[in-house]
């Protein structure tokens, strides 16, 4: 199963439900395929010109110095990197443009994590009772609150979301 976050957008206090947006947290292989023009299709554009820049620059780096195979090398790395990161730059675009995150659903694919998010109170309600006491019956059914920010600390490359 993979996680998906959960983003929506808020106006005049209220959220957006048709607005949710849902990012699948992990690997992008399309963005490792075709860096640039995915991050354009996502309006991530000083990222896409960054990525640009920098592969422009490795591949002439490469070419002038005759270490063209380094540079393939290099460029794949910075392809890798861009596929790990994809989905996170795009969460962090979409926070800095007012969406906020509401939590992180466990799906097999996006459909089902939209499923989960928006009917999850029909699926904790038709549950049959078995007589055994669990932790699920004490939990409201009601929409998780926001959550927390971490605070300090680094994952990876990229600080934690929040801390720019």
């Amino acid at each position: 199963m993979a996680s998906f976050l959960v983003l929506a957008h808020s106006r005049h206090g209220q959220r957006d439900d048709d607005g949710t947006v849902f990012i699948r947290d992990g690997f992008s292989a399309l963005a490792f395929i075709l860096p640039v023009p995915w991050l354009l299709v996502q309006r991530l554009w000083f990222e896409a010109a960054l990525i640009f820049a920098l592969t422009l620059g490795i591949s002439m780096a490469g070419a002038l110095t005759g270490y063209e195979n380094t540079a393939v090398v290099v460029t794949l790395l910075l392809s890798i990197l861009v596929g790990f990161e994809a989905n996170n730059w795009r969460a962090a675009a979409l926070e800095r443009r007012g969406f906020e995150q509401l939590a992180v659903v466990d799906a097999r694919n996006a459909d089902d994590a939209e499923t989960v998010w928006f009917f999850r109170q029909d699926f904790t309600e038709s549950v049959p009772s078995t007589g055994v006491k669990s932790d699920a019956a004490v939990l409201p059914t009601a929409r998780k609150p926001a959550p927390q920010r971490a605070t300090g600390g680094m994952v990876g490359l990229v600080s934690l979301r929040g801390e720019n």
